[in-house]
């Protein structure tokens, strides 16, 4: 018997062995799963999607709309509103920001205005958005079926809202409306108080981060004090109602639900492909691997994926457990020392078929675990717990203050007049921690996740535009509390924004410094290839490319006169002195231009090009020269001056049956450029926040004046300055000469440069 009828014999008696175990065996794990489902039923464990139902009535899904409107989900306005409100001065005191802080922008503008102008222009969808926040309960409606494909469009539209609203508190505070800033802390506090989320993780971890949120537009308002009690009393009974704790052995209920589901989805899927019966007869060893491929996913199917749905709802069932146990902790501190807390055990299959929803699932478990940035959603909340103590002992002060002109000496004199019991720190189980200051206010403060006390250290917090060694994490760190800090004076404000102004100059020095260097290196390697293509002696042409069965240099020939010119003769460049701008350089090929232009693009290579790593000669264009030949003009002034190489290259289109690029390369060239002002495409910037205008000199003393005209020539506005770095860098604020905005899309600028060192000057224009 032939070895291939050995193979055939083998796979058919494999195939029958295999289909009686995967029946006996599937019925068994089959069994198994249906007697869990019963049990974790009878104990009354939800499995099936089915048991969670998300409806809400009309009045609910009217207010999830003004809250969830596209309006504020798509709005690119928002997007910009994006600056954190509590910016640490020093260990323990931040900013007033409506008073003394200064949005800006990743160009360094101020917002205030633009903010402004963004909430005059969604007034009435910001109106809305807060009479549904303040209107009731929130609740929003995604569909449960979909386990974990379930859609929450409805948090970032929220999460956009949530910042919105305490922005436009800070505007209103800043404009002395306190009416209107009260409206908006209210009703960004019920994005947090009133809204029940749906048993999702991430659901429970963006509620987190919106406490956030609240409390720092919470801190901020309380700054500007005179509050009547009634108000104060109204935030305080929201933060009081708030519960964060109560939902989350509900998420694992129905995750519990979707890994099922998951798992019920996978095994309606077809087992795979199988090979047509021409390829297994003619390669049986093909077959064997299709169907060794085959039998694995098929036992799982029957048997693997019923024991990992078993398995994944004892998973789930423990650790809903687990978290009903924990929830019921009265600290943090207890807590922790929970199993499966701090650091949850991921689901382990027990067979190893690399099996799609658990792939899918693990990735999603990884995720949480990064949108929670390692805590879990039990820290997390913990942390949200803590900060809910100190925003209601917080209220609780200014309350006391306004009752009895001053604030209590310690925080059992807040008991039993303004709250039930002293406040008590959820993280260690001791009092919160709380001092006064000497000019009157307090520092109040947990310990935080570390249950170690630092002393009321805040996490310092970046601001845009400002680098600092300590990037913002969002979330409290080792070796800080939670704050409720004291305001920072005006003195220290503008101390830390001269240390940032500081930092931030001794930053870009130190980037320009890096820049010149790597600059320095770049034109020290591109001289250097520059001489070595000219040094090199032309190689002869062993095979000229052929062009529709024909040699290219027929193709390219413009006139009669061309007839005996070879490929590399064609390709000569040849300088043409114009009287045009001193700065564009023009060179001629005998190349005819609408046979180029038909075969591919002809352009010019400066030092190599590309494959140099030199992106040398742009920008540059191709035109017709009167006579139909090719004019290959380069505008220098954005390469440096000195000796270049040059050479023509035409780069011939695909052709049919054709693969790669083809590219032909005529002899080198010099040339050399006396140009003083390099400009630089990276540093081309122009738009609705400004223009920055940039040229680097071959020299590093330079005085320079540079003039801005409107595209009808029209005079705009002139800059003048000297350099000692070799750097001309100005940034227009779009103003003219005559402190008019410029309203045009477009302008031209005319650079004069004089080098005292080498007594050169010239006048060019830029880009």
């Amino acid at each position: 018997m032939s070895p291939r009828w050995k193979i055939w014999v083998g796979l058919a008696i494999g195939a029958v062995v295999c289909v009686f175990f995967v029946a006996r065996w599937g019925d068994s794990a089959q069994t198994a799963l249906e007697e869990t489902r019963r049990e974790l039923r009878r104990q009354g464990f939800k499995t099936d999607l089915s048991e969670f139902n998300f409806t809400t009535s009309a009045e609910m899904r009217a207010r999830a709309a003004a809250l969830a409107s596209p309006g504020l989900a798509r709005n690119r306005a928002f997007r910009q509103i994006d600056t954190p409100l509590m910016t640490a001065v020093g260990p323990n005191s931040a900013v007033v920001f409506w008073r003394d802080g200064k949005p800006v922008s990743y160009t360094g503008e101020d917002l205030w205005a633009q903010w402004r102008e963004t909430m005059k222009d969604n007034q009435a969808v910001l109106d809305a958005a807060c009479d549904a926040a303040l209107s009731g309960p929130i609740r929003f409606e995604p569909t449960s079926r979909s386990g974990y494909g379930m859609l929450l469009p409805h948090l970032a539209a929220v999460r956009t809202l949530t910042e919105t609203l305490g922005a436009r508190a800070m505007l209103d505070l800043r404009d002395g409306n306190k009416e209107a800033a009260w409206t908006n802390l209210l009703a960004s506090t019920a994005l947090v108080t009133s809204w029940d989320p749906e048993p999702a993780e991430t659901s429970h971890l963006v509620r987190c981060a919106y406490v956030t949120s609240a409390y720092n537009t919470t801190w901020q308002a309380l700054q500007a004090g005179g509050w009547r009690d009634d108000q104060l009393a109204e935030l305080q009974r929201a933060w009081e109602s708030a519960d964060f704790f109560k939902g989350l052995p509900e998420t694992e209920a129905f995750a519990r639900a979707s890994a099922a589901d998951a798992c019920q989805q996978e095994r309606r899927q077809p087992p795979g492909p199988g090979l047509p019966l021409t390829e297994m007869i003619r390669a049986p060893q093909e077959a064997l691997r299709a169907w060794v491929s085959y039998w694995q996913r098929l036992q799982y199917l029957r048997h693997g994926s019923y024991e990992n749905e078993r398995n994944l709802l004892l998973f789930h069932r423990d650790r809903e457990l687990q978290l009903r146990a924990a929830v019921q902790v009265p600290t943090w501190s207890e807590m922790r020392r929970l199993a499966a807390v701090t650091n949850v055990v991921p689901f382990q299959p027990r067979n190893q078929y690399r099996s799609p929803a658990l792939m899918m699932m693990n990735t999603r478990q990884m995720a949480m675990r990064f949108q929670s940035q390692g805590q879990g959603p039990l820290g997390r909340t913990a942390e949200a717990e803590a900060r809910r103590r100190l925003l209601i002992t917080a209220i609780a002060l200014e309350r006391y203050r306004g009752r009895h002109g001053s604030y209590p000496k310690s925080l059992p004199e807040l008991a039993p007049e303004l709250l039930k019991s002293p406040p008590i720190d959820f993280m260690d189980g001791q009092p919160l921690r709380y001092r006064l200051a000497d000019d009157g206010h307090f520092l109040l403060y947990s310990v935080g996740l570390d249950c170690t006390d630092d002393g009321g250290k805040m996490p310092e917090i970046r601001r845009r535009g400002y680098p600092s060694p300590n990037y913002p994490t969002g979330r409290i760190g080792e070796g800080t509390d939670v704050v409720w800090p004291l305001p920072a004076t005006p003195a220290a404000v503008a101390a830390r924004e001269e240390e940032e102004r500081q930092a931030a100059l001794q930053w870009q020095a130190e980037a320009e410094q890096r820049m010149e260097e790597a600059d320095k290196e770049r034109e020290a390697g591109r001289r250097a290839v520059g001489e070595r293509i000219l040094a090199e002696k032309p190689a002869p042409r062993l095979k000229e490319p052929l062009y529709q069965g024909r040699p290219l240099s027929e193709a390219l020939r413009s006139g009669p006169g061309q007839t005996n010119l070879s490929l590399d003769e064609l390709l000569t460049v040849k300088q043409i002195i114009t009287t045009n701008d001193p700065d564009v350089a023009t060179f001629e090929v005998p190349v005819s231009y609408e046979a180029a232009a038909k075969i591919g693009r002809l352009h010019l290579v400066v030092d190599g090009g590309s494959e140099d790593r030199f992106e040398g000669g742009e920008p540059q264009e191709c035109r017709r020269a009167g006579n139909g030949n090719s004019l290959l003009v380069w505008n220098t002034t954005y390469d440096p001056p000195g000796r270049h190489a040059v050479r023509a290259e035409l780069l011939l289109s695909h052709r049919r049956g054709e693969s790669g690029e083809v590219r032909v390369q005529g002899p080198a060239a010099p040339f050399f450029s006396s140009n003083l002002c390099q400009f630089s495409h990276r540093y081309d910037f122009f738009n609705a926040r400004g223009a920055t205008l940039y040229a680097r000199l071959p020299e590093s003393n330079g005085v320079y004046s540079i003039e801005l005209k409107d595209p009808a020539g029209e005079h705009i506005k002139t800059f003048t300055g000297t350099t000692s770095n070799g750097v001309i860098q100005v940034h227009w604020n779009l103003v003219d000469d005559r402190g008019r905005a410029y309203p045009n899309q477009s302008f031209d600028s005319v650079f004069s440069v004089t080098l005292p060192d080498s007594g050169r000057s010239q006048t060019m224009k830029g880009p």
